[in-house]
């Protein structure tokens, strides 16, 4: 019978870290994939014709920024930093409330452009969540 040899222990939470935030991370992809598919779409209209308010662009402008610091951030507590993780855990609930109350304000956005902005704040909810549940912030030990 052989013994299979144990991994230290620092390298055994980083592979556990990893893997926890392996959904966080493809969420994040997701939700920069979207956004930034709406802004290539958004510019390919605009060139040929057709025009669309400032606060679209706005809006959806800073919508891909915010996603690109979630991933960013994220890959960064997937990697072991506790402020990363810290961070992630205020940013991301705060997003979503963001787009809920976007979203929810009649006439602000065009429905086309609300229904993104609603994908967003799905494809962020699950990532907000993870964050915040125990079993994630064990993977992060307070250092004395």
């Amino acid at each position: 019978m052989t013994k299979t040899p144990s991994l230290p222990a620092d390298r055994s939470l980083d592979l556990t870290r990893r893997a926890a935030f392996r959904p966080a991370l493809l969420l994040g992809g997701a939700f920069a994939t979207v956004s930034a598919a709406m802004i290539v779409f958004l510019g390919i209209a605009s060139a040929a014709g057709s025009g669309f308010e400032t606060a679209i662009w706005i809006r959806c402008s800073l919508v891909l920024a915010s996603a690109l610091v979630v991933l960013a951030i994220a890959a960064s507590a997937a990697r072991g930093s506790r402020g990363a993780w810290v961070r992630l855990r205020i940013i991301s609930p705060i997003i979503v409330i963001a787009v809920v109350v976007i979203v929810s304000i009649p006439g602000f956005l065009p429905d086309w452009v609300r229904i993104e902005q609603a994908i967003c704040g799905l494809l962020l909810l699950p990532v907000a969540i993870l964050v915040n549940l125990p079993r994630i912030g064990a993977l992060f030990p307070k250092t004395a």
